[in-house]
């Protein structure tokens, strides 16, 4: 079996569980014939048994006021037995540090900088904690036995475990281990709380004692603050790959330059639509900016500051080392007493260059996660001696600096020093999933369809509509439309306005829901009837949906509140040629070209319209005002046509030749071009098409 196939039956397994189709789950996890561990299976027996006696109860009209507890009871028995399915399937098919045919043993004694490695390994490879190893774990968080750095591999397994196989017991732990309040320790059992009550929203529910949990965390101190935090981190990291895209082909130098390159052949046909990429200038910016460095520092510094992992692929080449087949070490806190970085210094103690004083400014730099700060230590290890003293000297300015920013944010800011600690644990999470060859056989946790609307902590916790248009807002300036609506739709009911409506409108007509968007933007419209970038929106939608009237007329109303509007001149020119009306639509776009007389965005649609309207000397003036950078093959194939019309055909062949010299533009697309738009020469096109095709092979002068 794959992957998927695994991950497809152990969903199909627990739908059946939640829709209480117990006897169809148990077939098919008795049909696996792998549930063969002395627990699992004299647990799975014994919920068979107790089914089988409920379900003859039931039949035979047995009163048990027990019924509902019981019912609830077998579920979360089937579920277990369905994770721990998954997991033989995935050790049959899969065996690797999660899925280990060699089992760690339970080290003797409770978790300590000895036994620490093994504890992790241990908790990771196993299906539940046993009471005895739950104190044992519990009762390490007052230890002076254990280092911080120690106790993040212990937080880390009991997350990764849950993630493989649910264990409440494990989650408790979690939770404890929170409530410490711990520096280094609540930010790692924080993000475990959150994607294992994010994962198990609907399997939670079955555990009554977790509405207690729940209720402490929300009492807690700060962890409104800190549960926010870890969502819109978390947003950021699903984010990843297009903050990577944007800093590959936009900022990096080089790459911007290929990107313009590609950009400039894309030409925007004056027919499409308006670009429903614009926003609205006057919504108000809801998303909170705490740093003063955002305004001094450069674009990829911005993203750094607010979180956004900008160094994946930078450092996802420099996972390759001997250090990362360990899977421990992509969890490990950057230490100067880690073992590797003492190691290091050993082996260039007698060089010019100080790797201890190196790596000690590295710790405090706030935008390399622990993984990567690792792969740094590495490569400079790798690197030969002139290298590394290079590299060294250009990064000391920067280090210094920060080092110094990061004491004083220490001092005055521990809140948001902590979160910088939870911003690169969710790194390092992200990198194991993403990089490491056996993270990557886990189910990735970093969903894209992620939304946390519904989840019972998310809706206890975030809960007033003012807390959730902040979520809210983040997926919308993040383009997670999709979730962003859920959220505001949820806030329309609560505490309506005009901008949320708004928004609602442009996240449904980004997601292809026109009569949708169309909805929300009226909605909007009863708040404020005078705006007309709602107006617009509007009228947008009505044109999308084929209705050019009804936009006509709503494009007539915002132009009423602004006459030399240049946006919305073009688009009632626009609505116009939809309705054939090219004298009134030439009127509009003559007016635009007024307006916008620097610009020949306007000859191409002033062309067309001459066309259409038998000028075709005035269409041939407009055609020659594109320029050749802003040119398409279309407006050639209109010059040849209007050349035609005038009866010079030798004209027309070099302007039709032309249209095909445009790259991805073939006789295909001319013959299309042609029939679909100039209805005008059928008895002789066929003749037209094969000349130009004897020209294309050159068997035509």
């Amino acid at each position: 079996m794959d992957k998927k196939q695994i991950n497809g039956l152990h969903k199909k397994i627990v739908r059946l569980i939640y829709s209480g189709k117990l006897f169809g789950a148990i077939t098919e996890i008795k049909a696996q014939n792998l549930i063969n561990q002395d627990v699992s299976n004299s647990s799975l027996r014994m919920a068979e048994d107790t089914y089988k006696l409920m379900l003859k109860y039931s039949v035979a009209g047995v009163s048990d006021p027990n019924k509902d507890k019981i019912f609830r009871q077998l579920q979360v028995s089937l579920l277990y037995s369905a994770d721990v399915l998954r997991y033989l399937l995935m050790k049959k098919f899969y065996p690797s540090a999660f899925f280990s045919l060699t089992p760690v043993k339970c080290p003797s004694t409770m978790p300590n900088n000895e036994n620490a490695v093994q504890w992790f390994n241990y908790i990771i490879q196993n299906t539940s904690v046993t009471p005895f190893e739950e104190e044992m774990i519990e009762n390490s968080k007052t230890s002076k036995k254990i280092s911080w750095e120690n106790m993040s591999l212990i937080i880390s397994a009991l997350t990764l475990s849950c993630v493989i196989i649910f264990d409440i017991k494990k989650f408790k732990i979690l939770l404890d281990f929170y409530l410490e309040n711990k520096n280094q320790i609540w930010q790692r059992a924080l993000f475990g709380i959150f994607i294992i009550a994010y994962l198990y929203n609907k399997r939670l529910k079955l555990y009554p004692e977790t509405d207690d949990y729940y209720l402490i965390l929300k009492k807690s101190p700060k962890f409104k603050e800190r549960y926010y935090n870890v969502v819109i981190q978390f947003i950021k990291a699903i984010d990843t790959d297009k903050v990577t895209k944007y800093v590959n082909e936009e900022l990096m130098p080089g790459i911007t330059k290929l990107a313009t390159k590609i950009t400039d052949k894309i030409k925007t046909d004056f027919k499409n639509t308006e670009n429903f990429d614009e926003t609205n200038p006057e919504w108000q910016n809801y998303i909170d900016n705490d740093s003063e460095l955002h305004d001094k520092m450069s674009e990829v510094s911005k993203l750094q500051m607010e979180g956004s992992d900008v160094y994946i692929q930078t450092f996802s080449m420099l996972k390759t080392y001997p250090f990362f087949n360990k899977t421990e070490n992509w969890f490990i806190p950057f230490s100067l007493d880690n073992q590797e970085i003492k190691n290091l210094e050993e082996a260039h103690k007698e060089e010019t260059f100080k790797f201890m004083d190196f790596a000690k400014k590295l710790v405090k730099v706030p935008y390399f996660c622990n993984s990567d700060k690792y792969s740094l230590c590495l490569a400079l290890n790798s690197m030969p001696e002139t290298a590394r003293n290079n590299l060294s000297k250009s990064f000391s300015g920067d280090i210094n600096s920060i080092d110094d920013l990061s004491d004083e944010m220490e001092l005055l800011h521990k809140e948001e020093a902590g979160y910088k600690i939870l911003t690169q644990y969710v790194q390092d999470i992200y990198r194991f999933f993403k990089l490491n060859k056996d993270g990557k056989f886990l189910n990735d946790i970093f969903d894209k369809n992620f939304s946390p609307i519904g989840t019972k902590l998310f809706d206890l916790v975030i809960s007033s509509p003012t807390e959730r248009r902040k979520v809210a807002e983040y997926f919308f300036a993040k383009n997670y439309f999709r979730q962003s609506y859920e959220i505001l739709k949820e806030i329309s009911t609560q505490d309506p306005d005009f901008e949320v409506f708004q928004k609602m409108g442009f996240a449904a007509f980004k997601q292809g829901d026109i009569a949708l968007a169309l909805e929300d933007f009226q909605k909007a419209q009863l708040f404020n009837d005078k705006e007309i970038w709602n107006l617009k929106k509007i009228a947008q939608c009505y044109r999308k949906l084929k209705n050019p009237e009804k936009a006509l007329e709503y494009y007539k109303a915002a132009e009423a509140l602004d006459t030399d509007n240049l946006s919305v001149a073009i688009a009632i020119g626009r609505c116009h040629i939809d309705m054939e009306q090219y004298e009134e639509a030439l009127k509009y776009f003559f007016k635009a070209d007024y307006l916008d007389s620097k610009s020949t965005k306007n000859s191409r649609p002033i062309a067309w319209c001459s066309y259409k309207l038998g000028k075709y000397e005035q269409a041939l003036k407009y055609c020659g005002k594109i320029s050749a950078e802003e040119s398409i093959a279309e407006d050639h194939v209109l010059a040849g046509n209007a050349y035609r019309k005038l009866g010079k055909k030798d004209k027309a062949i070099e302007y039709y030749l032309k249209s095909l010299e445009y790259e991805n533009y073939t006789i295909e697309n001319f013959e299309e071009t042609v029939k679909t738009d100039y209805g005008d020469f059928p008895e002789e096109n066929n003749m037209i098409f094969d000349y130009l095709m004897y020209r294309i092979i050159k068997e035509l002068d």
